[in-house]
């Protein structure tokens, strides 16, 4: 018996047995191809740099607000230019690293000036 394309043993419908429209050859009924897993071939992966840099600003917003900013900034801007160069991804990250270590930088320098003022004043 011929099948669609005129090839003789064939099933009928034209279709291999088991395989249905919409899913990979060689996979069975219902069965998919199957993916990778992790980032897609040509994208950089994260830095350590970054990530550090994030997690320091949250740190720093959060409980160390002297030190851990200004190394989450420094960090921060070292991930960034490397991203840049093609070095590494997670630009975002080393964003927000120093996005946080300046604002976590400015409310140290505020308290220390509210420190300084009262000290005089009082």
């Amino acid at each position: 018996m011929a099948d669609a394309s005129g090839i003789t043993g064939g099933t009928p419908g034209g279709q291999n047995p088991g395989v249905h429209p919409g899913t990979a050859p060689g996979y069975g009924v219902g069965a998919q191809a199957p993916y990778g897993y992790g980032y897609p071939p040509g994208a950089p992966l994260p830095t350590g740099k970054a990530t550090a840099s994030m997690v320091l600003g949250i740190v720093g917003l959060l409980l160390i607000p002297i030190v851990a900013p200004i190394i989450a900034l420094c960090l921060g801007i070292s991930a960034r230019r490397m991203a840049d160069r093609g070095e590494g991804g997670a630009r975002g990250q080393a964003t927000a690293g120093m996005v946080m270590g300046i604002i976590g930088s400015a409310f140290a320098g505020f308290g220390f000036a509210v420190a300084a003022l009262q000290a005089i004043w009082y």
